[in-house]
């Protein structure tokens, strides 16, 4: 369940896991959790929460295929962090990520991501298939800087602010 207290304190062992020089700036008030506001980014993050597939297909088309492969993790998850690591953007946009997602039961994993996204003016047709990569356990798990992290993180929060957000009770 996707409490605030687990989630406060799962972004804090993750922010904990980055040493001070791994930050560009170093500011002892705006290193690692203590420069977020936690409350405000549980609340985004309960509202990301989903059950991830290994494999999808969605599309607005009237009557289109859609489909829902077998859940990657058996629980709930959101996603935090994503990382484009090679993409094509012609005719059809591919793209091959790296993504960071934290499980409902507080754990963190990456996942391989492969989209494909064909789509017009008037409509789309995307299909998505990712693959488990490993838990991170370790601060060599770590594929992004923490000022990348933080900076999703706060984005996640700006619906709240402009007002346009649901709000749940943690």
């Amino acid at each position: 369940m996707f409490t605030e207290k687990e989630m406060s304190d799962a972004l804090k062992w993750l922010f904990d896991l980055y040493q001070p020089e791994d930050y560009e700036a170093y500011d002892e008030e705006e290193v690692g959790s203590v420069a977020l506001c936690l409350p405000e980014i549980c609340m985004a993050l309960r509202d990301k929460a989903e059950t991830p597939y290994e494999y999808t297909i969605r599309t607005n088309i009237d009557r289109g295929f859609e489909y829902r492969g077998k859940e990657l993790f058996v629980q709930r998850a959101c996603l935090l962090y994503t990382d484009m690591e090679i993409s094509v953007f012609d005719m059809v946009d591919t793209s091959y990520n790296r993504e960071l997602w934290l499980l409902e039961d507080m754990s963190f994993a990456v996942v391989h991501n492969v989209s494909m996204v064909v789509k017009s003016e008037d409509y789309y047709y995307t299909t998505e298939y990712r693959s488990i990569v490993k838990l991170l356990k370790e601060r060599d798990d770590l594929f992004f800087t923490p000022e990348s992290l933080m900076e999703e993180l706060d984005d996640m929060c700006i619906p709240q602010w402009e007002s346009e957000a649901t709000i749940y009770e943690l």
